[in-house]
């Protein structure tokens, strides 16, 4: 990143400080291109005139559909954009999938602080329960699915997958900036048959990028908020370029912060490019590119007993205490640099008017560490091989010790689409990747006087061994390749009133991996097959009333480590890899949706069925007098619930929401201890609360606006034994904001202010790591199982504001 285009990015966005969002309303048109309506700050600007579609062979009309109604919605303008209003706010999309469907737009996402995160966004869909990690997104939360975690959720962009192909995780802080985050969709417990992902036992999240809008112009904000937190953002549209059916947009974001508690900061640089392709046919294709570069410094995650201690002020330690234990607990040593790129590029082909062609192709790259650091004696192992440590003649030093991962991901997902007659939708395809993921944990060198490691990505100036090996605590290399077939049919009959969705895949996965730590096995393979039926049938009564039943099974390959043997610093085995079995999931709902002329809502009755539960547990060897960890198959879960959502199209200015979810997830095996069971059958699932009650308000005559949200979530549990818990806890946000009238270059200039936690409540708001028995239990065989480790947590960020000026232009 250069000074000079920081510089000339800063002085763009300074230039314009009364600012908003850009103003170009599109309206439905039947045809990919649209005329635009010009900008209005009314509550109901004119509709544009739609421009007839190109002439085409068009098979004879067939009757007009009875569907679940799915009208457009009244047009305004927004904060930072102008999109349809949606009901609640943009908090409840009309669906009509034989299946759950818990849609956001930009219509909400608009009013939020611009700087906030996919997770945070989220944060009031019924099914997502939400942590948020810090107030203005720049570091990832957690987020659970009907008692699943982040990593069993598939996640995408414009169709590229983002998880991490060896466990799965997903960095909700690195992905898009809300500027152009159009929409994001969450599918909680089903995945399309020609969905890419393999981390999905929940279901599935996708986000789409905004398109490049047909006019040329932009948008651009500065915001400034609580902990010294400045963010500058820019975007330019091309419009149509010419007859060329070519638009393009760039964006460009910087973001700078403190931690809101202990020493340190973040910054961030994003950069978000798309490229739309218009063919007179209906064919499209385009490029999406989305770039992030962001380095961290860490919170700690608090047990109980640091918690209670020393509360909000648990953290890193702002000075250095010299080479030793103490030392290593230094802020400078906790940093967490990363790099990624996402691209994708979707394809619709129309052949002829019955046979289409969808293409995907995407690639992903990432590289950075999660820091800490460690004391090592010049005399340490290796593996289970005893070496001697180059350390200048010192005996011991403070290194850094950064856990390594480089990652490249290709593949591409192409199905053709063939259409005999009104009636069905025959698709047939295949989607294959290939990914590499190699993860190393280098010793680096760090200033013994100072503390400041010479290199926070721990890549030079690394500790060797005295015959010049490069000293790694792991090293290892896993190769992922997928091939999944698909084949599915959608179904349409009594004026498209019945609609019925079947489909299969066979999923094949293949992971190879190479230790190349000594004394470890160097390689071992998995292969795991998995079918994947899944069936959607609803019936829609009239315009106004849906319900849909749906089968759907899924699954969650094991993580990558799974395979891999690791030693610590003694030469002791603190890992024993092997095969295990993916999760699957089946799952059934029953749902029923309104539809109305100023109601909206939705009910969706859910039963899961998990078998094969991946958990990494602790264990310990009486043999060679060691512990170590193992992922095991820590057997079923059962998950049943109802989540509700009801809103209000716009009434007298006025658009509320409400959601409430009750879940019921329990754990239907005993866990397996050294020679013993804990008595975890029947137990709730950790991270699992039984209700949650969500409440928006949202208020916009076209200038003024208010967007309100109150969140209750119920008691949790940290440990499978449920005898660590965080009670139950209510938090709030409000965004206030106000359009002026256009002036000059700026269109529809804006003010806004978001503020979160108002009450400045302090409460641990999620579980950061969870354990077997926060206490001495009695197993079933009688055996005292002592502790399995204290839960650790994440905490409620506090009273937190940021002010926004943007403008359209």
């Amino acid at each position: 990143m250069s000074s000079s285009f920081t510089h000339r990015c800063l002085k763009m966005l300074l230039a314009g400080t009364a600012l908003a969002g850009s103003v170009q309303v599109s309206t439905a048109a039947p045809t990919r291109h649209k005329h635009h309506a010009s900008p209005h700050r009314t509550a109901k600007p004119s509709i544009a005139p739609v421009v007839a579609p190109v002439a085409t062979a068009i098979p004879n009309p067939a009757p007009a559909p009875v569907m679940a109604r799915s009208q457009p919605e009244e047009i305004a303008v927004t904060g930072r954009s102008s999109r349809t209003r949606q009901p609640g706010g943009g908090l409840l999309r009309v669906e009509t999938a034989p299946k759950a469907v818990q849609t956001i737009t930009h219509d909400f996402i608009a009013k939020l602080a611009p700087s906030v995160n996919l997770q945070q966004v989220m944060a009031m869909m019924p099914a997502a329960n939400v942590t948020q990690a810090d107030p203005f997104g720049l570091y990832t939360g957690q987020t659970n699915v009907r008692g699943f975690d982040t990593t069993e959720v598939g996640w995408l962009l414009d169709g590229a997958p983002l998880n991490d192909i060896g466990g799965g995780q997903f960095y909700a802080n690195e992905v898009l900036e809300s500027e152009n985050l159009e929409s994001v969709s969450m599918q909680p417990g089903s995945v399309n048959i020609d969905t890419p992902v393999i981390s999905a036992s929940a279901g599935m999240t996708t986000m789409t990028m905004s398109n490049p809008t047909h006019h040329f112009g932009g948008v651009m904000d500065v915001s400034f908020g609580s902990f010294d937190t400045f963010r500058q953002f820019i975007r330019l549209n091309s419009g149509d370029i010419g007859n060329s059916g070519i638009r393009a947009m760039f964006a460009f974001s910087h973001t700078k912060g403190n931690t809101w508690r202990g020493p340190g900061q973040a910054e961030k640089y994003h950069y978000d490019f798309k490229m739309v392709k218009d063919f007179r046919n209906g064919s499209h294709t385009g490029l999406t590119v989305a770039y992030n570069d962001q380095t961290n410094d860490f919170y700690l995650a608090p047990n109980l007993t640091q918690w209670r201690t020393t509360g909000y002020s648990t953290n890193y330690a702002t000075d250095y205490a010299g080479p030793n234990a103490a030392g290593a607990n230094y802020y400078k040593l906790h940093v967490n640099p990363f790099e990624n790129v996402v691209a994708a590029i979707p394809t619709h082909l129309v052949i002829t008017p019955k046979l289409t062609l969808e293409d995907s192709l995407y690639f992903w790259h990432g590289i950075g560490n999660g820091t800490g650091a460690s004391v090592i004696n010049s005399s340490t192992y290796m593996g289970n091989q005893a070496v001697q440590l180059g350390l200048g003649g010192a005996k011991s030093v403070l290194a850094l010790a950064p856990s390594n991962q480089e990652q490249f991901r290709t593949g591409n997902t192409i199905s053709l689409h063939y259409k005999p007659d009104h009636h069905h939708d025959i698709s047939l395809g295949w989607w294959y990747e290939y990914a590499n993921l190699y993860q190393y944990s280098p010793y680096g060198v760090v200033n013994q006087q100072t503390g400041v490691p010479n290199n926070i990505w721990g890549t030079t100036d690394t500790i060797q061994t005295t015959s010049g090996q490069p000293f790694r605590s792991r090293d290892f290399l896993s190769l992922t390749q997928v091939n999944m077939i698909f084949i599915g049919d959608t179904m349409k009959y009594f004026n498209d009133r019945l609609n019925i969705v079947v489909g299969f895949k066979e999923a094949m996965v293949t992971r190879r991996m190479y230790n190349y730590t000594p004394g470890t096995q160097y390689n071992r393979n998995l292969h795991t097959p998995e079918p994947l039926p899944q069936i959607g049938i609803s019936w829609n009564f009239n315009k106004q009333h849906q319900i849909y039943v749906s089968g759907s099974t899924n699954f969650k390959a094991p993580s990558n480590t799974s395979l891999v043997d690791y030693y610590n610093t003694q030469g002791k085995q603190s890992q024993k890899g092997g095969a295990s079995k993916p999760e699957y999931t089946i799952e059934e709902e029953l749902g029923y949706r309104y539809n109305g002329e100023l109601i909206v809502g939705s009910v969706s009755f859910f039963n899961y069925n998990l078998t094969n539960r991946q958990q990494t547990l602790n264990y310990y060897d009486g043999a060679a007098g060691a512990s170590y960890s193992q992922t095991v198959n820590a057997g079923g879960q059962t998950t049943r619930g109802v989540d509700v959502q009801i809103a209000t199209r716009a009434w007298h200015h006025f658009r509320p929401y409400a959601t409430f979810e009750y879940l019921h997830s329990t754990i239907d095996n005993n866990i397996r201890v050294n020679n013993d069971l804990l008595p975890t059958a029947g137990k709730i699932a950790i991270r699992s609360p039984s209700k949650q009650a969500k409440f928006g308000l949202d208020y916009d005559d076209g200038s003024f606006w208010f967007s309100g949200q109150v969140i209750y979530v119920g008691k949790q549990y940290a440990s499978f034994m449920n005898d660590s818990s965080i009670p139950q806890y209510v938090t709030n946000q409000v965004g206030i904001g106000y359009r002026f009238k256009n002036h000059g270059f700026m269109k529809s200039p804006q003010i806004q202010l978001n503020m979160t936690n108002l009450t400045g409540a302090k409460f641990r708001n999620g579980v950061y790591g969870f354990t077997t028995n926060a206490n001495q239990t009695k197993g079933v065989y009688g055996t005292m199982i002592n502790s399995g480790g204290l839960p650790s947590y994440y905490l409620n960020p506090p009273f937190s504001a940021m002010v926004t000026l943007s403008t359209g232009f």
